[in-house]
């Protein structure tokens, strides 16, 4: 009889921590950045939205560009795509210098040219690697000139009266981004605990 509960125990406390393990989990994936990121979203389209939760391709510090060349080939037209093309002569993940971009750091991210497609292809048939040119303001107003992937997307959320609504805009669609700041958890002085601060509060910092 005492093995019997001693078994039925085992099981239950087994039980109880799988449960818990899976719940954590669960709510784990359905959180946010620790850090929000809140500003207006404007698209080629014209269309305007208030946003929050920003990043780029799921980040908001440490983001790679790479840094324009200063020479370049002159842009042309792509007779299929009847977009302008301009050819890179080097592959820019391997042989262009790159900044690791913070939102922390950004008023703005502007995409001048979405429709100028800049490549680069070792041999022909072989694939292309395709960037946009952003230029990036800076909180000190320094601007800056940048390719990103072609393929990167700006993530947020849009701030609706009936709720948020994710979005997930091409770079190509996108005309202006204004990062107007951001709440973040911070550790308090001398305690564990955390609060809630934003760019107003002189001791705020993305973690």
């Amino acid at each position: 009889m005492i093995y019997v509960l001693v078994l039925i125990s085992a099981l239950l406390s087994i039980n109880t921590t799988h449960c818990w393990g899976s719940s954590q989990s669960n709510i784990a994936g359905d959180l946010k950045h620790d850090v929000n990121f809140y500003g207006k979203l404007i698209t080629q389209q014209g269309q305007e939205y208030m946003v929050n939760n920003i990043s780029i391709q799921g980040k908001y510090k440490q983001i790679v560009m790479y840094d324009k060349p200063i020479k370049h080939a002159e842009p042309a037209l792509n007779s299929e795509t009847k977009q302008l093309e301009i050819k890179l002569e080097v592959n820019p993940s391997t042989d262009l210098s790159n900044a690791g971009i913070d939102l922390s750091e950004v008023s703005e991210i502007i995409v001048p040219s979405p429709n100028t497609i800049w490549f680069y292809q070792k041999k022909d048939r072989q694939q292309k690697l395709e960037f946009i040119e952003v230029d990036v303001i800076s909180k000190s107003n320094t601007k800056r000139s940048y390719l990103l992937e072609r393929k990167i997307r700006i993530n947020c959320d849009e701030i609706d009266a009936a709720g948020p609504q994710e979005k997930n805009v091409p770079l190509s669609a996108l005309d202006k981004l204004i990062i107007e700041g951001y709440s973040a958890k911070i550790s308090v002085s001398g305690d564990n605990k955390k609060c809630i601060q934003t760019t107003t509060c002189p001791n705020a910092s993305p973690q």
